[in-house]
Order: structure tokens, then C-alpha cells, then sequence
């Protein structure tokens, strides 16, 4: 069960990694020395961060972090996940979370478990250790993010969810605006969001329970990814679930 659920946390990360990288890639006008997100306006805090930040190197880092998640797909490790845990950093400190700032630090908590987990292989309570960290993790982001929802007025009321719908900068697609455009289903929309994120702590009551709030969380994200296009969101935490279901094994026994 642990070699599954480390493996299962890899493949994914990994994945995560390379789509994120590549994006990055794509969008890297954006970063260069006349867009949005230069080098110049960092330059003040970062600059001994230069060498490896500034446009060039930072595009030299994004194609290195590509080939490393590649490689951890393809089932290398030794020092690929240290690798990806330094180029992750990397891009976390250059953007900030001004890019997919969440999805970021989750797929460092993944990277970080993973990285202790091997430091640590031939100690099960390290491993362990690592796995209930980023299961940890993964569920504090859901409980916290329903308990800020649940004392928000706007939330509970289903406005904040209706106003994120018909944002145009949000560009969701037309079903999904008519899906949850009305303010009865907003409502009703936002206390499922608002229940399981609250209730996520409840998946280590029992395994079944914890292939429960997997499900659901896999369907909270590709609705997400339907309607706000956060596909890296989806990897990232989906990267955290073999440790959430590990949890919940170890917890049964």
C-alpha cells in the first residue's frame, strides 16, 4: 500500500509539473524582460536570485523542471525529485502566487512529502510521517477553504458564487452559466461546495469514506476545470490523494 500510494503520488506530480511547466513555456512573453511579470520589478527583492530567475536562466529552469517531471513519470527518482522540490521553489518565488499561486504550493507540499519519503525509505515512520503530511495538507486546504466560505455571508447566500459565474474575465462556458446562473441554484451550488470542504476531515473516519471524499473532490475539480479552466488545480491535489487514501488505510487497521 505505501510503494502504491508513493508511485501514484509521483505519477501524478509529475505529471502536474510537466503541464505546468509547459504552460509557463507557452505564456513566457509574459515573463520577459517587457511583460507583465519581469524580471526588473523583482529585481529590488530577488536580485542574488538573479542567475536563476531573471528571463533567460528562469526559461532554462522551466525546460530542466520539464524533463525532471517527465522523468519521475517515467519512474526515475535518485535525484529527480529533489530536482522538481528546487525548481518548484523556484517558480514559487518568482511569481508569488500571481500564477496559479495555490496549485503551486500544493504540488510543493506533494513534492516535499516525496522528497522526505525517499530521503527516508528505509524508515517506515519516516514515510509515514510524509504521507500523513501531505494528507494533512490536503485536508486542511479543503476545511479551511469551507470554513472561510461558511462565514461568509455572500457565500452562504449563494451571491459570491453567481458574481464569480458572470465575471466575463472568468469566461464560463454558457451551460455552465446556466447550470448555476439562478440565484435558487447558486444556493444550492454553493452549500454542496461550502459541505464538502467542510466535511473532508470525515474521510478518514473509514476507507470507504475516504474513496467517498476522493470522488467528490475529483468532481469538485473538473467542475472547476469546466468552469474556470484551473485544469493545474486539479493535478495538484489530485497529487495528494493517494497520501489522503493511505491515511485512511493506516487509520483502519
Amino acid at each position: 500500500m505505501t510503494a502504491t500510494a508513493l508511485r501514484a503520488m509521483e505519477l501524478i506530480v509529475g505529471v502536474a509539473v510537466v503541464v505546468g511547466s509547459l504552460e509557463l513555456l507557452w505564456q513566457r512573453r509574459f515573463f520577459a524582460d517587457d511583460g507583465v511579470w519581469r524580471w526588473s520589478s523583482l529585481a529590488v527583492e530577488l536580485r542574488p536570485l538573479r542567475a536563476v530567475l531573471a528571463y533567460r536562466p528562469f526559461v532554462a529552469l522551466l525546460v530542466v523542471r520539464t524533463l525532471a517531471g517527465a522523468a519521475l513519470v517515467a519512474g526515475l527518482r535518485g535525484p529527480v525529485v529533489p530536482l522538481l522540490w528546487l525548481t518548484t521553489l523556484a517558480v514559487n518565488l518568482r511569481f508569488r502566487g500571481t500564477f496559479n499561486g495555490g496549485s503551486d504550493l500544493m504540488t510543493m507540499v506533494t513534492l516535499t512529502g516525496l522528497a522526505v519519503a525517499h530521503l527516508g525509505h528505509r524508515s517506515p515512520v519516516v514515510v509515514g510521517a510524509a504521507l500523513l503530511y501531505v494528507a494533512a495538507q490536503a485536508t486542511l486546504s479543503y476545511f479551511v477553504a469551507g470554513a472561510v466560505k461558511l462565514a461568509n455571508a455572500e457565500w452562504r447566500h449563494g451571491d459570491a458564487l453567481g458574481a464569480f459565474v458572470a465575471r466575463p474575465d472568468f469566461a464560463v462556458p454558457g451551460p455552465v452559466r446556466a447550470a448555476v446562473g439562478t440565484h435558487p441554484r447558486a444556493v444550492v451550488v454553493s452549500w454542496c461546495v461550502i459541505g464538502f470542504e467542510v466535511a473532508f476531515p470525515l474521510a478518514f473516519t473509514s476507507v470507504g469514506a475516504a474513496w467517498a471524499f476522493v470522488a467528490l473532490a475529483l468532481a469538485f475539480h473538473l467542475a472547476n476545470v469546466a468552469a474556470f479552466g484551473l485544469n493545474r488545480f486539479l493535478l495538484a491535489w489530485a497529487s495528494t490523494w493517494p497520501a489522503v487514501l493511505w491515511t485512511a488505510h493506516a487509520l483502519a487497521r
